[in-house]
């Protein structure tokens, strides 16, 4: 047992060690390090097939997600978000739907897979992925409009596509599942999460008011990462959701009533556990890639990547209002780990269950990897001559 022990520590280790090592060979010839963690682990998984330590969809979602999701959320520009939450709605709420349905269409149409099966697929893929998006960020002064509408969106539709995906397993599995139930169900998960982390949130700030010490701090917003996480898991209703609210709300009675007595050890703290978990999830995500499976069903895997890609398009016009439609596409197009531990998940037994984690393979590797490469560039372009000004 001792033993077993040391050895998963001691894989978990070298593979933060070798997440370290590719991200600051990424920093050096300026390309978004989850890009090149996602090439480097697909080429070492897929070549010499290694495999992460872990259980990679219970891990990601029980382990990695919360802090993930919660230090996206405590950085998210509050004042910003009430100024852009029409348009954030519209993209998460509307918009996940649309995707998810749009793509089973395209799918259905060209005889890929049936509707249903279709539909849970599209539920797994029209999750995106907002951490290489907040990464570049950090190197690239963009405008702060453009910040919180894209990292806002990015979690609330990582919130909705996973509601979207237990109902489509449901329907995948024989249950029936009426169009108002499906809606009933999918807003009183959001409702659910959005107040069981609200309530989390309020003892938490009360007892930062007593507190003094870094350490504590910090040990406070973490176990508050977990405990509004797995309280909203237990009672059935979005966990996500429920981290995203727990981390705003508290930020926003800190930032009104009282202030953190060390807010730059919390926040180099969540910067540095969001970096780690970052570093984690992508080369782990690179690993789990099998490049030849990835374009074993060449109809499913062709239709999959032009419809996701189709469907961004659409959703870019809506959004340019607020932004360039461009910089909407490429930001907000990425898939990665979420959508890779969401196929994983699915139960053994069920049908197309190859086919999908085929087709997730392939459209996570495109999406993540072209338009990963091409952000930074993009955002430089668009954004490069308001660098270093306020």
């Amino acid at each position: 047992m001792t033993d077993s022990v040391a050895s998963s520590v001691a894989a978990f280790v070298a593979l933060l060690a070798s997440g370290l090592t590719v991200s600051i060979a990424a920093q050096r010839v300026r390309v978004p390090p989850a890009v090149l963690l996602v090439v480097v682990g697909a080429i070492f998984g897929s070549v010499w097939h290694i495999a992460p330590p872990f259980s990679f969809g219970p891990a990601l979602l029980a382990v990695f997600l919360p802090p993930l999701i919660f230090e996206a959320a405590w950085n998210i520009d509050l004042a910003e978000i009430r100024r852009a939450a029409a348009t954030i709605v519209t993209l998460a709420l509307p918009g996940t739907l649309f995707s998810a349905f749009a793509i089973a269409g395209a799918l259905t149409a060209v005889r890929a897979l049936d509707f249903p099966v279709a539909l849970l697929f599209g539920a797994i893929v029209s999750a995106t992925d907002p951490v290489a998006v907040v990464a570049v960020f950090r190197n690239v002064k963009a405008p702060a409009r453009l910040k919180a509408i894209v990292e806002a969106e990015s979690l609330a539709n990582d919130g909705v596509a996973v509601i979207l995906y237990g109902i489509a397993l449901a329907l995948v599995g024989g249950s029936a599942v009426a169009w108002y139930t499906g809606v009933l169900q999918l807003m009183l998960s959001i409702g659910g999460g959005i107040l069981v982390g609200a309530l989390c949130a309020i003892p938490s700030w009360l007892a930062l008011r007593l507190i003094t010490f870094a350490e504590y701090e910090v040990a406070g917003t973490v176990a508050l990462a977990y405990i509004a996480y797995l309280i909203a898991d237990r009672l059935g209703v979005s966990g996500i959701f429920a981290t995203t609210a727990a981390a705003i709300v508290l930020r926003a009675l800190l930032v009104r009533r009282a202030n953190l007595n060390n807010r730059n050890d919390v926040d180099v703290f969540w910067n540095a556990t969001a970096f780690i978990a970052n570093a984690v999830v992508f080369l782990a995500t690179g690993l789990l890639i099998d490049v030849p499976r990835a374009f074993h069903e060449p109809r499913l895997v062709l239709s999959a990547i032009v419809a996701t890609i189709a469907v961004r398009i659409v959703l870019s016009l809506i959004a340019s209002r607020e932004m360039p439609a461009r910089i909407t596409f490429v930001l907000a197009g990425m898939r990665g780990a979420l959508p890779l531990a969401l196929a994983l998940a699915l139960p053994a037994t069920l049908i197309y269950r190859a086919q999908i984690i085929d087709g997730v393979f392939a459209v996570v590797l495109v999406t993540l990897v072209l338009q990963g490469a091409s952000l930074e560039p993009v955002v430089r372009r668009l954004y490069g001559s308001a660098m270093g000004k306020s």
